[in-house]
């Protein structure tokens, strides 16, 4: 494949892409609350095992078959290991979209705080519960920032894969981590924080001797780091033939550990510093990933001194994070569109319309969101257990021996082990865990189909997941047409991209 044909301008371009699409909201919300609900440094221990053991192994994966079938998520594992086994990418891309439609709701929602503390609204005195109960009551601001989030999106995708998205990530990726370096330093010179930054790094070792503190600090890595969402492998479509596989899922990989380790250093050592009373760090800890986020950080930083340049830089670091994220959701639901042979411009617009429809109803209900937040977070697992199956399918150990012909790292058998045996049964596991805590939280009624988050409706709306794939499966691919019709041999479209894609990209 020749240089001039491969979309990303440089190997950098493609990691700060895959950095800035790994990391996102879980990172700055849902880290910091782990921490602190799971023994602190204990929880530290099981997340950084779990990176090498499950979420580099599966990143890998993706970009070896993204990069050998050069297709989107749909047509990528027909071409990988058969028809027996292409329904796998309709499955993967409808979990996605599932995602997408909600994400992008959680996107406006810091656009929407970003401009509060813009506005200066956290520096007087505030009530944070009443912002965001009303904010929240109020459907047409909710939607508005919905369709403000994915219509911003949208752009920076039609702007291309080197014009948009690269050129993105080489600006908001640097001045991410300077703003979130900003914030923790900020926050552990604060009188008192030292007691927050000794409890996120001391381990509670009884903490080890629970289950929960391991399945949540698998659960953590695998959401936040992305791996097995099918993003790695859209964004491999447009690297070229040698570049590094291990050392460039290293680098995503650690670069976005690094951001959830700042912003754990923001948050907790603000809350023990900050918090007028015991009750209140209880509270933070305690009150999900929207309570800490919108409504307790408020409040910190409200008492912060030099406030609105915290208030500024946090909520634009949230935002900069959710915003990176959602693009690569966005290009990988257009990637496969323009993989059956529709332009990209036209699929990008197909792809903005209908995440605003499909998340217009998260936008206007909470119930509806964590549902879905509910619902596609387990149907995650899936999509990564298939990424190993499919590795498995094809030949573990050859897989490892063609990672390790470009890779200046070379990967041991440790990686072999974890995709053929660990990944398996952990995610047996794992699933088992979620759907029994299902159960006893809806005892009577968990297999009800319409309860927010029980067994019966993850079954419910898998199994319309499971109606819709045979229609994704008769669509035609145009992918290899297309490129034919340009002068190409049927040979080469497995290493070239569509110069359709290229030029309706840029």
């Amino acid at each position: 494949m020749k240089d001039n044909q491969v979309i990303w301008s440089s190997r950098i371009g493609f990691i700060l892409a895959a950095m800035g699409m790994a990391v996102g909201t879980g990172n700055i919300w849902r880290f910091p609350r782990m921490v602190a609900e799971h023994g602190g440094g204990s929880f530290l221990i099981g997340w950084a095992v779990f990176l090498f053991l499950w979420s580099l192994p599966l990143i890998m994966v993706e970009i070896f078959i993204g990069r050998r079938t050069r297709m989107g998520t749909i047509g990528s594992f027909r071409k990988f290991v058969g028809e027996k086994f292409a329904w796998f990418g309709p499955f993967i891309t409808i979990v996605l979209i599932g995602i997408t439609f909600y994400y992008s709701v959680v996107v406006g929602w810091t656009f929407k705080y970003f401009f509060l503390a813009l506005k200066g609204t956290f520096t007087s005195k505030v009530n944070s519960h009443e912002i965001w109960d009303g904010f929240i009551a109020s459907p047409l601001e909710t939607v508005f920032y919905h369709f403000l989030a994915i219509s911003v999106c949208g752009l920076i995708v039609y702007m291309g894969v080197t014009k948009g998205i690269e050129r993105m990530s080489k600006i908001f990726l640097p001045l991410l981590f300077l703003l979130m370096i900003f914030t923790a330093i900020r926050a552990i010179t604060l009188p008192g924080a030292m007691e927050g930054l000794s409890y996120m790094f001391t381990p509670q070792w009884d903490y080890l001797a629970k289950a929960s503190t391991w399945i949540q600090a698998l659960s953590q890595s695998a959401w936040s780091v992305g791996a097995g969402w099918g993003l790695y492998a859209t964004y491999a479509i447009y690297t070229k033939k040698r570049d590094d596989i291990a050392q460039n899922s290293l680098t995503a990989g650690l670069g976005n550990n690094t951001v959830e380790l700042l912003a754990g250093m923001t948050i907790i050592p603000a809350i023990f510093a900050l918090a007028p009373s015991p009750e209140f760090i209880s509270q933070a800890t305690s009150s999900g990933n929207t309570g800490i986020t919108f409504i307790y950080m408020v409040d910190l930083i409200n008492v912060m001194p030099q406030k609105y340049l915290f208030g500024v830089a946090f909520f634009a670091a949230l935002a900069f994070a959710a915003f990176t994220s959602l693009v690569a959701m966005v290009e990988l639901v257009t990637r496969n569109i323009s993989d059956h042979g529709v332009k990209r411009s036209k699929a990008i617009v197909f792809t903005v319309i209908a995440i605003f429809l499909g998340g217009v109803p998260s936008a206007v209900n909470m119930s509806f969101f964590n549902n879905q937040d509910w619902v596609w977070g387990v149907a995650l697992l899936i999509s990564c257990f298939l990424y190993a199956f499919t590795a498995i399918k094809y030949g573990v150990e050859k897989m490892k021996e063609e990672i390790n012909e470009v890779s200046f790292i070379k990967i041991g058998n440790w990686w072999v082990y974890s995709i053929k045996y660990f990944i398996p049964t952990l995610f047996i596991i794992v699933i088992g865990w979620w759907l029994y805590q299902a159960t006893t939280w809806y005892p009577d009624t968990w297999w009800k189909p319409f309860e927010e988050a029980n067994v019966g409706t993850i079954v419910f709306q898998l199994i319309i997941a499971f109606l819709i794939i045979p229609l994704m499966l008769r669509l035609k691919h145009k992918y290899r047409s297309s490129v034919i019709e340009e002068g190409l041999s049927e040979s080469e479209t497995f290493t070239t991209l569509p110069s359709q894609d290229i030029k309706e990209g840029m």
